[in-house]
């Protein structure tokens, strides 16, 4: 019998339609034993013997790929960075991503962590909670530019969110000739924005773009949102322009690793971390889930039911 490793927590944990097209699929599911992302030596141990994998963050190296013998690989989300496509590729595996599947939850996430910015939510909370009540001047965000880099799936729902709010929106993504945003190249883009968001795939390219150049060009008292890739960004300048007062305000939602808690950065009122939570709905977990059981069912030839729910 055909088995399927399935390494996301979500999936698990939020009942709906994916569990029940899985579990009527005839598929064996096995389950990593911890709740937390796992090693490369635990994912080696969860795909022994399995014909596929749906996965999420956790990495799929050559040796976790060596050691199915794997057929198909679902990327639970999008960016396929923690996956060795080469590897993949030699050993004759096919990998398959659920681009947009998760895209308005990522897209609210994007425009929460912007508006907690722009108010100083999370210091007017923590001086409330301890008794201090001491209020923090912020921003309207009516009228402000927001600068798109990249304009996928996720980019596109939060310039139509961004234009809801009265924000002027614009964006730079040289792979989108046309859009119902002005497009702007990206020195433009970065001069001009007060709140400049990232959504764009990790490649070595745009590895540590967002470095203390990139800053010192955005408007004095900016804001940066990143629910992309963190290493898009370079940390230690993201902390030099928060220090100087470049930045008014940084979010992000997503870390190469957990963050050393004696990081300048917690002490810092502008930074907001998010858990790479932007895909943490039950909505989103669902829709996902459906399409990454759905690329597994069509690899093995497995005949299952195709619909994903209502299209957002």
């Amino acid at each position: 019998m055909s088995s399927v490793a399935v390494s996301p927590r979500s999936f698990r944990q939020i009942p709906g339609r994916h569990q029940e097209i899985l579990a009527g699929s005839g598929l064996v599911a096995v389950y990593p034993s911890v709740e937390r992302q796992l090693t490369e030596e635990e994912m080696i141990d969860l795909v022994d013997g399995c014909d596929a994998l749906i996965v999420g963050i956790d990495p799929v190296t050559e040796r976790v790929l060596e050691a199915g013998p794997l057929r198909v690989v679902a990327k639970y989300g999008s960016g396929l960075d923690n996956i060795d496509l080469h590897a993949a590729e030699r050993l004759g595996i096919e990998v398959a991503s659920t681009p947009g599947a998760n895209a308005q939850s990522v897209a609210e996430l994007t425009v929460a962590l912007l508006l907690a910015l722009a108010r100083r939510v999370v210091p007017h909370h923590v001086s409330a909670a301890s008794g201090r009540w001491h209020r923090h001047i912020g921003v309207e965000l009516m009228g402000r530019r927001l600068g798109l880099i990249g304009l996928g799936e996720v980019g596109r729902r939060v310039a139509r969110i961004g234009g809801a709010m009265s924000m002027e929106v614009a964006a730079y993504d040289p792979f989108v000739d046309h859009s119902d945003v002005p497009m702007l190249a990206l020195d433009e883009l970065i001069s001009s924005s007060d709140a400049i968001s990232l959504h764009l795939p990790l490649t070595e390219d745009t590895r540590h773009m967002v470095d203390g150049d990139f800053l010192a060009r955005m408007r004095p008292g900016g804001f940066l949102v990143n629910t992309a890739r963190f290493a898009l960004a370079d940390i230690d300048a993201i902390a030099d322009a928060l220090a100087s007062g470049r930045l008014a305000g940084a979010a992000f939602d997503d870390f190469e690793e957990r963050p050393d808690p004696g990081s300048r950065l917690w002490g810092m009122t502008g930074f907001l971390a998010s858990p790479h939570a932007g895909a943490s709905t039950v909505e989103a977990v669902v829709r996902t889930g459906v399409a990454a059981v759905q690329i597994v069912l069509e690899a093995l030839g497995i005949d299952g039911e195709t619909r994903t729910g209502e299209e957002q």
